[in-house]
């Protein structure tokens, strides 16, 4: 796919607020790639010009592929909110949610490209996660969680489970913000601010309809 056949989705793509890309409508392979989608799938610029599942193999056992060949074929967009996407970063998988979008390119009456655009919503799709899950499976989301998150238990605060993320971001040293933590716990309210270019969110954790029990802490870096 040549420049000037990119040209009506250049301007979009040089100066997207989200991750983005183009693969080649015949052949998947990338012809463009910005810096946030660089850093969100972990990968190096020297992808640019490779097939979908020859940068993304963990694509291969994914819907992904068959839904970009779909755009292609029937010409329609695809858009998903809070899909989970497995991908390869800092050499294991991750689970990953995401906001994305599968855009068609047209030239004349062909479909020579797409245009992917993503956003990592972990955070958001790991907030509504916790409102749902019972107290038997909050541990194992926990664990599992690609973002720092921790549980603290009933009014003493005690640590009922946390992941290598945030005791990462502790870096050996538990940071408890009490106040924050009183607040949400007799409350029954959420909270969220931001401290030293980390964002962090308190959730409170139910027990029925009127006990609070705990409160979930997720971090993200901005």
């Amino acid at each position: 796919m040549k420049r000037h056949n990119l040209e009506p989705n250049y301007m979009l793509f040089e100066n997207a607020p989200v991750a983005a890309a183009i693969l080649d409508g015949d052949t998947m392979k990338l012809k463009m790639i910005n810096q946030p989608m660089l850093d969100l799938l972990d990968k190096p610029a020297s992808i640019n010009g490779l097939a979908l599942l020859d940068f993304l193999p963990e694509f291969a056992d994914q819907e992904y592929p068959k839904l970009l060949e779909a755009v292609v074929l029937s010409g329609k967009s695809y858009k998903a909110r809070g899909a989970l996407v497995w991908l390869e970063r800092n050499n294991k998988k991750e689970s990953v949610f995401m906001d994305y979008s599968y855009t068609p390119i047209h030239t004349g009456n062909r479909i020579t490209g797409v245009l992917v655009m993503a956003t990592d919503v972990c955070e958001r799709e790991l907030n509504r996660l916790i409102i749902k899950q019972s107290q038997r499976d909050l541990r194992a989301l926990v664990m599992s969680a690609p973002v720092p998150m921790c549980i603290y238990r009933n009014a003493e605060f005690k640590i009922e489970a946390v992941n290598n993320y945030m005791l990462d971001l502790w870096q050996g040293t538990r940071t408890m913000n009490l106040c924050v933590l009183n607040h949400v716990f007799h409350n029954g309210v959420p909270y969220s601010f931001t401290e030293n270019g980390i964002t962090y969110n308190y959730t409170p954790l139910w027990s029925g309809i009127k006990v609070v029990t705990g409160v979930c802490v997720i971090a993200a870096k901005q």
